[in-house]
């Protein structure tokens, strides 16, 4: 699996944490800080399991790892600047 995925300028990085889990970081934020985490992936089943550290309490499903990382792509797009 590629560990960095581009979109539309953004570019997260994406590391396995198991065979079936990802954590999904920006690059906008210093390596180590904890604000550079945007949420994590989780394969259950077909579907990919969305979440968001914007929206803990909330799961989102998606048909494709492509469609799921983009979904947190959109918290890459305004970094917190620390």
């Amino acid at each position: 699996m590629n560990n960095a995925v581009a979109d539309n300028g953004s570019s997260l990085e994406i590391l396995e944490l198991s065979s079936t889990e990802w954590r999904v970081s920006t690059h906008g934020v210093a390596q180590g800080n904890p604000l550079a985490i945007l949420g994590f992936i989780r394969q259950v089943g077909a579907f990919f399991e969305v979440m968001s550290l914007d929206r803990w309490r909330e799961r989102t499903y998606f048909s494709s790892f492509a469609r799921a990382a983009e979904t947190l792509a959109v918290g890459a797009r305004n970094p917190v600047m620390v």
